[in-house]
């Protein structure tokens, strides 16, 4: 095994994390281990549930790239229905898919100094199992909205009571925003060192650029599409009323998901759809960049959220917003960056929107996009991490 030029080696477990069957959930998993990999040796082991007919019971992927591993292992959760019997059945093979995943770490990583979990609760179980019977410590991030009182899914006596002893045994807790700390603290999931760590973006690929002139102001809307969460409606109507008074911009809807075919039939219904809102389907690379670059200004109107990366993305690109002022939200959108208005009211989206159409060129884009490095780039973010590990394996 190549010998490792740096100092720390960290594993990376995560209950979400991209693969071929999951390329969206467990992507800001994916960017904080590819962060922490520009200062420390990572790992990521990541074991996925399939249902198959076939009689293989575990497969295990190992894609190495430098000093970042992953390990992924499939365990098949196919199974006849028979009462307690099948669900002993599918914990041994989920115990048993980590003792691989476990193995194959030791053979294809190394040693790790240090467990960082993302996402709660099972996969801090087995660090805190790990920790039992190796002493290796681990820490927590969540980036989860459910202990939001507006979500509220955070419930069950025995899970709440295995969270809570699994976040007091970390040696620190990061949550993405303030707003996620005080919801966990809530619950009454105490660790003494909680600490705030945002999410990623890659400032180097969400850059600035000036814009030429453009026949309509672009507005861009980057979501999952689900329609519970995002408001993507709320923002039609708006858009349908707006543009009954104004005919000098468009819509972009970037993304997809579970809602995206319903909200365009919604669109068609209101008469915008391919008028003033276009939606544009899921992009990456070289083409998100552009949509981004091309963009006057990023709309949201979220119900509940965490962090909303889309809003850190946009920053980075030097773009001003439109957002509810719904969770982590109010921590980084201030006047200078942009308008922000109360959940689901849509005629202050309305007036916001307005006011932004005639008012976006005034915002300073070069002081927006430091803001973004200065906050959520990959070094800025790696260093934290780094930082809590340094003062972690020093005790």
């Amino acid at each position: 095994m190549k010998q490792s030029t740096k100092n720390i080696r960290i594993l990376f477990l995560s209950a979400w994390y991209p693969s071929k069957e999951d390329s969206m959930l467990g992507l800001f998993v994916e960017r904080h281990a590819r962060a922490v990999s520009k200062k420390c040796d990572v790992a990521v082991l990541y074991i996925q549930q399939c249902i198959t007919h076939s009689n293989e019971k575990y497969k295990t992927d190992i894609l190495k790239d430098n000093n970042f591993t992953q390990v992924i292992v499939y365990y098949n959760d196919f199974l006849y229905n028979i009462p307690i019997f099948s669900g002993f059945i599918k914990l041994f093979r989920f115990c048993k898919a980590y003792i691989i995943g476990f193995s194959a770490i030791k053979k294809h990583f190394g040693n790790y100094d240090l467990i960082h979990v993302n996402i709660l609760t099972r996969t801090a179980v087995v660090a805190y199992l790990n920790k039992i019977f190796s002493g290796k410590p681990y820490i927590i991030t969540e980036h989860w909205s459910r202990y939001m009182p507006v979500v509220n899914t955070y419930s069950g006596v025995l899970r709440k009571w295995i969270t809570k002893l699994v976040v007091k045994k970390a040696s620190a807790i990061t949550t993405v925003t303030n707003n996620l700390k005080n919801a966990m603290i809530g619950h009454k999931l105490n660790n003494k060192n909680f600490q705030v760590v945002p999410n990623v973006v890659d400032t180097n690929f969400f850059i600035y650029s000036k814009k030429s002139k453009k026949s309509k102001i672009e507005i861009l809307h980057v979501s999952c599409f689900e329609d519970k969460s995002k408001n993507i409606s709320g923002i039609l109507r708006v858009l349908k009323r707006l543009s009954e008074k104004r005919n000098d911009f468009i819509c972009r809807m970037v993304g997809d998901g579970v809602d995206k075919k319903t909200l365009e039939k919604y669109a068609e219904e209101l008469g915008i759809l391919n008028k003033c809102v276009f939606f544009e389907g899921l992009k990456t690379g070289k083409e998100l960049v552009e949509i981004y670059t091309d963009a006057d200004f990023m709309l949201m109107f979220s119900n509940y959220e965490t962090m909303s990366v889309v809003i850190a993305e946009a920053f980075s690109a030097g773009l001003p917003v439109v957002s509810t002022n719904v969770g982590g939200i109010t921590e980084i959108v201030s006047e200078d960056k942009g308008i922000l208005v109360d959940s689901k009211d849509e005629l202050a989206l309305e007036n916001a929107i307005n006011l932004m159409l005639s008012n976006y060129m005034l915002y300073d884009r070069c002081s927006i996009r430091q803001y973004a490095i200065g906050r959520f780039s990959i070094e800025v973010v790696s260093e934290a991490f780094y930082k809590i590990y340094s003062d972690i394996l020093k005790k």
